[in-house]
């Protein structure tokens, strides 16, 4: 007779919801890499404004619209930075939730897991005493020939 655990689907199951765990953390964790690559680009786009507001106010020729423009340019960058972090930290949030949820996920499965351990550790000690008893009875039988 060959061991069969009967909770072997319970482990299909458990195995397939962490699988779907690590993909959701998976996903959060490229979400908020495209958006720490948008606030990058947004703080260089930064940069690059207020340098060229600064060579220009070097040339000696002040253009008052031109200056007014980059202020509300920068303006307006600093709030989508602002608006971006904001995101980056409900992203971050958001990656924890998911990954307590696939550590709770691997905690079930490895339960499961460790349960058909010790029945199967049962099942070999339930073997090996069947397998002594018959080899017992055997050589009692033959003993008594």
């Amino acid at each position: 007779m060959a061991f069969r655990f009967r909770l072997e689907p319970l482990i299909t199951i458990r195995d397939n919801i962490l699988k779907e765990k690590q993909g959701e953390l998976a996903k959060a964790y490229e979400a908020r890499r495209i958006v720490e690559e948008k606030l990058q680009e947004l703080k260089h786009e930064l940069r690059e404004n207020i340098a060229l507001g600064r060579q220009r106010l070097q040339t000696g020729t002040i253009n008052i619209e031109f200056l007014l423009g980059t202020r509300r340019h920068e303006a307006y960058l600093n709030a989508q930075i602002e608006v971006v972090q904001k995101h980056l930290l409900q992203i971050d949030e958001e990656i924890e939730r998911r990954r307590h949820a696939v550590l709770e996920a691997n905690k079930e499965l490895k339960i499961v897991e460790k349960l058909k351990e010790k029945r199967y550790d049962k099942y070999q000690k339930e073997e090996k005493q069947k397998e002594t008893k018959l080899l017992d009875e055997m050589i009692r039988k033959k003993i008594d020939l």
